[in-house]
C-alpha cells in the first residue's frame, strides 16, 4: 500500500473477551473464523460504507468474491458468514453483507461524525498528539541524543 490511502478502524482491546468471539474460537477451525471476521472488518474500513463489504461504489462482495479476496475456498467463507450471521455479527440485506453496529463501534454516530474521512482525520490528530507527548517524555528523561534514538524506536513500535 505504498503511497496509497491507509484507513484505521477500532478493534477494542477486549475483543477476545467478547463472549461471541470466545464461542467462535471454541468451534472447529475457530482461529480461522476469527481471521476471516477480522478480514471482514478490514474490508469494511476500506469501503467507508457504514460497515458494508463492498468491492466498489456499486458492487458488493459475494461469497465468491470474498473467497477470492481472502484466498480461501467458497465453502469456508459461506460457513464463516453463516456463523457470523448466527451470532448477529454480520447481517445480509438486499445489498450485501454488512458488519452489524459498525458505526456504533467506530463511534461514527455518537460524535456526530458524518463519514469515515472525518473520523480518519480525527484519528490522525490524536495520533499526532500522542507522538508529540511521547517525544516530550523521552526528551525530559534522557536528553537530546537518547530522545532521538528512542523516539525512532517508539515510533516504529506504535
Amino acid at each position: 500500500m505504498k503511497g496509497g490511502k491507509r484507513y484505521w478502524f477500532k478493534l477494542y482491546n477486549n475483543f477476545f473477551d467478547n463472549e461471541k468471539i470466545k464461542q467462535i474460537k471454541r468451534k472447529k477451525d475457530g482461529d480461522r473464523l476469527i481471521v476471516i471476521f477480522i478480514n471482514c472488518l478490514v474490508i469494511a474500513a476500506n469501503c467507508e460504507s457504514g460497515g458494508y463489504l463492498k468491492i466498489s461504489e456499486n458492487k458488493f462482495f459475494t461469497i465468491e468474491t470474498l473467497a477470492h479476496h481472502m484466498g480461501r475456498n467458497q465453502k469456508s467463507i459461506k460457513n464463516a458468514l453463516d456463523i457470523f450471521q448466527e451470532y448477529s455479527m454480520i447481517i445480509q440485506d438486499e445489498y450485501g453483507y454488512k458488519i452489524k453496529n459498525w458505526n456504533k463501534y467506530q463511534n461514527l454516530q455518537e460524535k456526530g461524525i458524518k463519514d469515515k474521512k472525518e473520523s480518519t482525520k480525527l484519528g490522525k490528530n490524536v495520533y499526532t498528539e500522542r507522538e508529540k507527548e511521547l517525544k516530550k517524555e523521552i526528551e525530559t528523561e534522557g536528553g537530546e541524543f537518547y530522545a532521538e534514538q528512542s523516539y525512532g524506536k517508539i515510533k516504529d513500535f506504535i
